[in-house]
C-alpha cells in the first residue's frame, strides 16, 4: 500500500516487474555482505594478532559469523526494496542486524572458551571494521543505482487514476530525488479530480475510460488510484477494468482532511488497515528500539557525570529556602498516563496553595532568587534523567505541560492532544527554536505546538542528536524562561 507519505511496496516484487538492474544489486549485496563479514574478521585479525591466517581453532567464531549473518540480515529484513526508503533507515536496520550477529559470536566464543582478552579485543575490532565495511557497500550499490535511475535507467513507470493533493506532493518528491527510480508519466481524469492549472507539469492522458487502451500499448509498471476515500464504486469500476492487465495497483488514498499524523499501512491478519495518527516511537518500529536505547544509555551516563553538580544543587535549594529540594508535579505522559514531572525546587515553599496552575512570568515574586538561576539555565531541570531512566519520559519530545493546561489548550487548538502521541522530553523541537518557557498568548502556544507535531512527523535519532546539541547552545540563560 502506497500513502501520502511515499511508503514503499515491501513485498516482494513479481519476476515480471523486478529489473535485472534491481536483480543484479540484490545479488551483488547478499554476496558482498558475507564478503564483508570475512574481510572484516580477517582485518581485525591482522590489527590485533599481526598476521592474515587465523589459527584453526579462530576460523569456528568467523564460519559461525558467516552463517548467522546470511540467517539475521533476512530475518531484519535487508534484502527488501529500499526503493523510496532513506539511506539512514537501512543503515540503522543494518546496525541492529549486524549487531544482533556479534552478540551471537560473543556468546559462541564465551562458550567455547575463547573469552580471553586478546579474543575480546579481536571481536570489538571485528564489529566497528564490519559495520563500516557493510556501511560502504551498500552506499556504494546505492550510488550506482541511484546514477542509472538518473540517467533513465531501471527506472519504474506509473500512471495516475485520479488527481488528488497526494499525487502531487508524491510526484514533486519523486522529481527531487531521482534516485528513487519511480517517474509519474501521466493522470487519467475523473469527475473528482483537483484544478493542477500551475501546480505541477503532470500532463492528462485523457479520461479514466482510455486506461485499458493506453495499458495495451504502453508499457507502465505501476497504476496508482487516487479517489476520494467515500467513492469505493468508483474504485471497484477502475480495479474492474485493470483485471486482465498483470500491472501493480495501489490506492493512494487522500488523508489531508483527516489530520493525519505518521500515517502508514500494515496488514493484520488478512486485513489491510490504515494508521491514521500515531506517534514516531510505536513499539513496532525500529526506531523505537533506538530511541529508547539512546534514552537510557545517555541518562544513565549524564546522571553519574552530573551527579556532583546535582548534590551541590541539591544542597543549595536547602539552604537558601525552606522546603523539600525537589518538585513534583503530575504531568501527561505518552497516550495521556499521568506520572510524577521531578524539578529542582525554584519557588518558594512557604506559599499558600492555590487551585489554578499558574505559569511563571517576569519577576514572579514566588520564584526564589536561586530558582531564578535555575529557571533561566535550565538546571532545575537535571532530575527529570530520572523520569527519563524509568521510562516516563525521553530527552527529547515535546515538553510535558501542567494537566490544567492541557485541558485548558486541548479546548483551544486543534490537534493539541497530538504530542501525546509519544512521550515528553526534558527539551524539544519547539524549545529549540525560542518558544520555551512562558506563553502569554494563545498563538505562542500554537506555534509551540506546530513545532511538537513537526517533531513526531520528522523524528530521527539525528534529530535527537542535534536538538540536544542545539539546547547546550540555545537554551542556556534563555530569556523567556523566568
Amino acid at each position: 500500500m502506497l500513502l501520502a507519505n511515499l511508503s514503499a511496496d515491501t513485498s516482494a516484487p513479481s519476476p515480471r516487474l523486478l529489473s535485472k538492474y534491481s536483480t543484479a544489486a540484490d545479488a551483488c549485496l547478499r554476496i558482498s555482505d558475507l564478503a564483508m563479514v570475512l574481510v572484516a574478521a580477517l582485518l581485525a585479525y591482522r590489527l590485533r594478532f599481526d598476521t592474515w591466517t587465523p589459527a584453526i581453532g579462530d576460523w569456528i567464531p568467523i564460519s559461525t559469523s558467516i552463517l548467522s549473518a546470511a540467517l539475521c540480515f533476512n530475518a531484519f529484513p535487508l534484502y527488501r526494496s529500499w526503493r523510496g526508503r532513506g539511506v539512514l533507515s537501512e543503515v540503522w536496520i543494518l546496525g541492529l542486524a549486524w549487531t544482533t550477529v556479534l552478540a551471537l559470536i560473543s556468546v559462541h566464543t564465551w562458550l567455547l572458551q575463547l573469552d580471553r582478552p586478546t579474543y575480546l579485543l579481536w571481536v570489538g575490532l571485528w564489529y566497528v571494521l564490519g559495520f563500516a565495511l557493510l556501511g560502504f557497500s551498500r552506499v556504494a550499490v546505492r550510488g550506482v543505482l541511484s546514477m542509472l535511475r538518473s540517467a533513465g535507467i531501471d527506472v519504474r513507470r506509473v500512471v495516475v487514476v485520479g488527481m488528488r493533493p497526494p499525487v502531487i506532493r508524491i510526484h514533486r518528491y519523486l522529481r527531487q530525488n531521482a534516485w528513487v527510480g519511480m517517474q509519474i508519466v501521466g493522470y487519467f481524469s475523473t469527475r473528482d479530480d483537483i484544478n493542477i492549472a500551475d501546480s505541477t507539469d503532470l500532463h492528462c492522458l485523457g479520461p479514466v475510460q482510455n486506461l485499458r487502451e493506453y495499458l495495451a500499448g504502453d508499457r507502465v509498471e505501476e497504476v496508482w488510484i487516487s479517489l476520494p476515500m467515500g467513492k469505493l464504486g468508483r474504485i471497484k469500476s477502475v480495479l474492474t477494468m485493470l483485471d486482465k492487465t498483470p500491472v501493480k495497483v495501489k490506492l493512494v488514498p487522500d488523508t489531508s482532511e483527516l489530520a493525519a499524523l505518521n500515517q502508514s499501512g500494515e496488514q493484520i491478519g488478512s486485513v489491510p488497515v490504515i494508521n491514521l495518527r500515531q506517534g514516531s516511537d510505536a513499539p513496532d518500529n525500529s526506531f523505537f528500539i533506538i530511541k529508547a536505547a539512546m534514552d537510557r544509555t545517555l541518562a544513565l551516563v549524564a546522571l553519574v557525570g552530573l551527579a556532583p553538580l546535582m548534590l551541590a544543587i541539591a544542597l543549595a535549594v536547602k539552604l537558601s529556602s525552606p522546603g523539600p529540594v525537589l518538585f513534583r508535579q503530575k504531568r501527561h505522559g505518552r497516550a495521556g498516563e499521568e506520572f510524577s514531572m521531578l524539578k529542582f525546587r525554584s519557588m518558594r515553599a512557604d506559599l499558600p496553595a492555590s487551585a489554578e496552575v499558574r505559569q511563571a512570568t517576569r519577576g514572579d515574586p514566588r520564584v526564589t532568587r536561586l530558582g531564578a538561576f535555575l529557571r533561566r539555565s535550565s538546571l532545575d531541570e537535571l532530575p527529570q534523567l530520572f523520569n527519563v531512566l524509568g521510562g516516563s519520559m525521553s530527552l527529547v519530545g515535546p515538553r510535558p505541560h501542567a494537566i490544567q493546561h492541557n485541558r485548558q489548550y486541548g479546548m483551544l487548538i486543534n490537534c493539541y492532544m497530538q504530542r501525546h502521541y509519544v512521550k515528553p522530553g526534558i527539551t524539544g523541537w519547539a524549545q529549540v527554536n525560542g518558544f520555551r518557557g512562558e506563553t502569554p498568548r494563545l498563538r505562542d502556544m500554537k506555534k509551540r505546538v506546530q513545532y511538537d507535531m513537526d517533531y513526531i512527523r520528522r523524528w530521527s535519532p539525528w534529530l535527537d542528536l542535534k536538538i540536544m546539541a542545539l539546547t547546550a547552545v540555545r537554551l542556556f540563560g534563555q530569556k523567556q524562561a523566568y
